[in-house]
């Protein structure tokens, strides 16, 4: 793709000492990983990655009816059970998570609070073309209601590119927002309705996480602006030490649970014994704010993103115009179920081996199915339960857009890549709160993330190495 000679120039330019500066100016903001215990400046791409702005207002539009669609089918039990149960025969962490709704989906007086980040690729037909940044739009890859990463960083990535632009590229426009604030705001929204002095918001985290200075600048928001005070322990240690009180409150280390924030226990492997599975019902019991609870970690299953394209299903719970807006922005999505239905979709795969992928309704990068690998995977479970366990969705293409990155290891100097082709992935954080009444009193777009990847790899993410941070610019 050819842009324009102002980014060219720029990124012609950078050298060592742009380097340097990136990875000074990320070190001092807290835009860091931890790795083994070792803190490291973020990879971060050396330019924001241009987007459409009529296409981004458009996708921003449909955030907040998407997020009702959520909300509101998370409630409808019916839907939530015959979504998720013809998948429980292969999918334990559906099946348990299910149960636990089942026991709690109806219990009263419990407040509301999502913390959402919406990824989309802006699919274009031509992505190495000079028009495929307007050629095109926004395309669903998944919803991550649990355990959203990246807020912090990704508002020091967009304050470290606003400066860039600034100087070297002073015609040019992002929409910058400070994501965390809108995010926090929304949090000190449910703290409030809780309304226990001094209750706190508890941060449960995996025991080997490298995201604490994301979560510090989390933290040190909502005690500067709301004087929230913030815990953070593993599930393990919240087991041992967490104590329920009579009239359902918990307490950990004299302090009262108002908010427990799940960033680990979205996979099957995190529930280790029945220990870990009785507590998690313990907590969605409790009258703490649960961030998510189990209803939207039940629609957090990617069986949900392909049921909500069945024939009716938005148009029970969103107007006839926030079903079109929404359905706007999703891919094309089949269940794979065994029978006819199932075979029909997973003949398209056969027949466009490159327009699809096999998706498992599974969190975090690594885990899609891609050609060859995906048909093998197709041959191997066909007339096979296990089957119901993946959904299939079209590829996305992606336009490609030459970036340099900034790489930076643990007690290393940073290095500057060479110019090459990549490809955005665009997350939108999105913050909803209803009071116990399902009273809707939060419901916005915080801002934007993009994480980016060399073209020529089909997963991206951060957490496995491939996928760096980046942000923002309008091409329009």
């Amino acid at each position: 793709m050819k842009l324009d000679e102002d980014r060219d120039r720029v990124l012609n330019s950078a050298d060592q000492g742009t380097a340097d500066q990136y990875q000074r100016f990320l070190c001092n903001k807290g835009g860091c990983f931890l790795t083994q215990g070792i803190p490291r400046a973020i990879n971060v791409t050396l330019l924001p990655t241009p987007v459409s702005e009529s296409a981004y207002n458009h996708l921003v539009n449909a955030q907040e009816p998407l997020n009702k669609l959520i909300e509101l089918s998370s409630r409808d039990v019916a839907f939530v059970t015959r979504t998720i149960e013809p998948c429980t025969k292969v999918d334990y962490l559906a099946k348990r998570l299910l149960d636990i709704y089942k026991l709690c989906v109806l219990d009263e007086n419990q407040i509301t609070l999502g913390m959402y980040r919406h990824d989309y690729m802006f699919h274009s037909p031509n992505p190495t073309g000079d028009d495929a940044l307007h050629n095109g739009a926004f395309k669903m890859v998944e919803a991550n209601l649990m355990s959203a990463a990246l807020l912090g960083t990704g508002t020091h990535v967009m304050e470290l590119h606003n400066q860039v632009l600034a100087r070297e590229l002073p015609e040019r426009k992002q929409p910058y927002k400070k994501t965390l604030v809108p995010m926090v705001r929304g949090i000190a929204s449910a703290w409030g309705l809780y309304d226990r002095p001094g209750s706190v918001f508890l941060f449960l985290v995996a025991p080997d996480d490298f995201n604490w200075f994301d979560q510090q600048k989390m933290i040190d928001t909502m005690w500067d602006d709301y004087g929230i005070i913030s815990m953070k322990m593993t599930y393990e240690e919240f087991m041992e030490e967490g104590e329920l009180s009579s009239d359902n409150r918990y307490y950990v280390r004299g302090k009262e649970i108002a908010i427990f924030y799940f960033r680990s226990m979205w996979n099957e492997d995190h529930y280790k014994t029945e220990k870990h599975w009785e507590t998690r019902l313990k907590i969605e019991r409790s009258k703490a704010v649960k961030v998510p609870n189990i209803r939207h970690q039940c629609i957090n299953l990617k069986y949900f993103q392909q049921a909500f394209l069945n024939k009716g299903v938005m148009e029970k719970y969103l107007t006839e115009g926030e079903s079109k807006l929404v359905k706007s922005v999703f891919a094309e999505l089949y269940q794979l179920a065994p029978g006819a239905e199932g075979d029909k979709a997973a003949q398209l795969a056969f027949d466009d081996p490159r327009g699809w992928v096999l998706k498992p309704s599974r969190e975090g990068g690594g885990n899609n199915i891609w050609e060859e690998e995906m048909l093998e995977k197709l041959t191997q479970l066909h007339d096979s339960d296990e089957r119901e366990a993946f959904v299939l969705m079209q590829r996305l293409n992606a336009p490609h857009v030459p970036n340099r990155v900034v790489r930076s290891g643990p007690n290393e100097r940073a290095k500057l890549s060479e110019t090459f082709d990549t490809t955005a992935e665009l997350g939108l954080f999105c913050v909803y709160v209803a009071d116990s009444q399902e009273k809707v009193l939060v419901n916005e777009v915080a801002g934007p993330l993009i994480r980016t990847k060399p073209a020529a790899n089909n997963e991206g993410g951060i957490a496995i190495g491939i996928g760096v941070m980046d942000s923002v610019v309008f091409a329009d």
